[in-house]
């Protein structure tokens, strides 16, 4: 495989629409997670409005991107070619997963039809990235946290799969999600012994909580055996033990974009947790991920407001 980075486009010296970063495709997916979670627990007051609000997160951003593709094409071919943000990309079919779950108790048929949808996308997008890798036009250095999100994000579909009808489709999405991320996992762990990931890249080490979260939720979902979701939950578990003994460092070179990389594991796990845990955790995780899913959306408003989302980054 080629070692090299691909050219990029020069960035813009002046703000605009050019600069608009494909890691707030994460939004929605933290915004979403939460509103699951808060859903779990029948707290329709928040949960609902929380779900509306990724449905229009989701629309706004992914419009924003379409918009920045269409005036600044090379821009928006950089970010696609670039081995360390390529795997955001995969952050807009799974928004529109979880747009999806937004409509499926209110209208069950749309919820069907996005969801496909969706699943047709992430799949594109997954398969568009392993063909690069396979045209020997991949880099190691893709090998970093945020490319699960479009390679092992298909685990997430199997939760809405089940009660849309679709069961043998969400089977079939998560043995892909979890062989690759069987695949993938070892070598994200080689490429960190190798060297630690570049500070604004921190953050989306939380990202490797995800698999073992949300694939303990699809099991749930799907009916399966309640070992394999234990087995599931206790990997998740110790992940999320590992990264609060990492916390310091992950975190450490002040908030970023990639913050958002964090949220939906966060949201995944606290939803999992709900299954186990005493009702006195479960709240107290609901609490802990509504505070920091919180917090970064205002920090991230914060920068809207001074308009550096559109500066050079």
């Amino acid at each position: 495989m080629n070692d090299a980075a691909p050219a990029e486009a020069p960035p813009s010296e002046k703000g605009g629409l050019v600069n608009w970063p494909l890691p707030l495709l994460a939004v929605p997916l933290g915004l979403g997670g939460l509103g699951l979670a808060w859903r779990r627990m029948e707290v329709w007051a928040v949960s609902e409005p929380l779900m509306a609000l990724t449905a229009l997160a989701w629309i706004v951003i992914l419009g924003l991107h379409a918009a920045r593709a269409w005036k600044h094409p090379g821009a928006a071919l950089a970010d696609w070619r670039n081995p360390l943000r390529c795997g955001f990309a995969g952050a807009a079919s799974i928004g529109m997963m979880l747009t999806a779950a937004a409509l499926l108790p209110h209208a069950p048929g749309a919820a069907r039809a996005l969801l496909l949808l969706a699943i047709a996308l992430h799949l594109a997008i997954g398969l568009s990235l392993l063909a690069r890798v396979l045209r020997g036009e991949g880099s190691p250095s893709m090998l970093v946290p945020p490319l699960l999100i479009p390679l092992v994000g298909n685990v997430l579909a199997p939760i809405f799969c089940a009660p849309l009808g679709l069961p043998m489709l969400g089977w079939m999405l998560f043995g892909l999600g979890m062989l690759l991320w069987l695949a993938l996992q070892p070598l994200l762990l080689a490429r960190l012994f190798e060297a630690p990931l570049p500070p604004p890249l921190r953050p989306s080490l939380a990202i490797l909580l995800a698999p073992s979260a949300v694939g303990a939720l699809a099991i749930e979902a799907l009916g399966g055996p309640q070992p394999a979701f234990l087995a599931l939950y206790g990997m998740a578990a110790f992940t999320f033990a590992l990264l609060l003994m990492v916390l310091r460092p992950m975190l450490g070179s002040g908030f970023a974009l990639g913050y958002w990389g964090l949220t939906f594991p966060l949201a995944a796990f606290t939803t999992a947790t709900m299954k186990v845990a005493p009702a006195w955790i479960a709240w107290g995780m609901l609490g802990l991920s509504t505070l920091v899913i919180g917090g970064i959306a205002l920090a991230t408003l914060r920068l809207a407001f001074k308009g550096a989302l559109l500066r050079p980054h």
